[in-house]
């Protein structure tokens, strides 16, 4: 009697495993998506309205940014502050998060002229990143998918 309920367990756990993974895809695809609209969000704010940092961080709204923590730690510490802070639970990584750390660095220093090419070069990197990003998820979380179910299923193989 033991020996199914295990094995159902076991293949639950298994396809509950690949949907996460694939959950955690999507939230990956949306986090990007966040940072390039705060992105330029922030570069509107500095060219066209010259506008504090506090203010444009206050008016930007992104669910998937706000989901992690990272707009209350922008809006309280600022850029750089809220990266050291919500780092681990960032689904950023490599060049992003090299290329936002850049960003946070420098934001806010220097002339208007100086800032928008920072929030350019910015954008186009993060662009590329985002991307690349969009075309790999199906790819990977198909194959998290069957990874995971795999791995269940040869579990079990073993045990039985």
């Amino acid at each position: 009697m033991l020996q199914p309920i295990g094995a159902l367990f076991l293949i639950g756990a298994s396809f509950y495993l690949g949907y996460h993974f694939s959950v955690m895809e999507g939230r990956r695809v949306r986090q990007s998506e966040g940072f390039v609209l705060l992105l330029r969000h922030i570069r509107a704010g500095i060219v066209c309205y010259a506008s504090p940092l506090g203010e444009i961080y206050a008016g930007f709204e992104n669910r998937a940014l706000e989901i992690c923590g990272f707009l209350p730690a922008l809006r309280a510490g600022g850029f750089a502050h809220a990266l050291r802070l919500c780092r681990d639970r960032l689904y950023i990584e490599g060049e992003e998060l090299c290329c936002l750390a850049a960003f946070a660095g420098q934001v806010g220093q220097g002339y208007t002229a100086e800032q928008a090419g920072l929030c350019d070069y910015t954008i186009a990197e993060m662009e590329r990143a985002l991307q690349r990003r969009q075309e790999e998820a199906p790819r990977r979380a198909r194959a998290a998918r069957s990874l995971t179910v795999c791995g269940g299923l040869m579990l079990l193989l073993l045990l039985l």
